[in-house]
């Protein structure tokens, strides 16, 4: 599955760019992103880019059962002094 996220590309005279990945959500299209960064306050030697990211979906394969519990406690407190 491919995401997109939100990218800081800071840039000075000195140094040159470093990219940085800002922290927030994910979104499901380019589109999207680029429309969220254009919404962005313009900052000195910031630029906001969208990076596509690859997500992994983990899927359990076996989910185990409440009748598989051996060992069940109950606190019946009618029955306690």
């Amino acid at each position: 599955m491919t995401v997109y996220v939100m990218v800081m590309a800071i840039c000075s005279g000195k140094e040159g760019c470093v990219e940085e990945r800002k922290p927030g959500p994910t979104y499901a299209t380019k589109e999207i992103c680029m429309e969220t960064a254009r919404g962005m306050a313009p900052r000195k030697g910031v630029k906001f880019k969208c990076r596509r990211q690859q997500v992994q979906l983990i899927v359990p394969i076996n989910i185990p059962h409440a009748a598989g519990l051996e060992n069940v406690v109950s606190t019946d407190t009618k029955r306690q002094p």
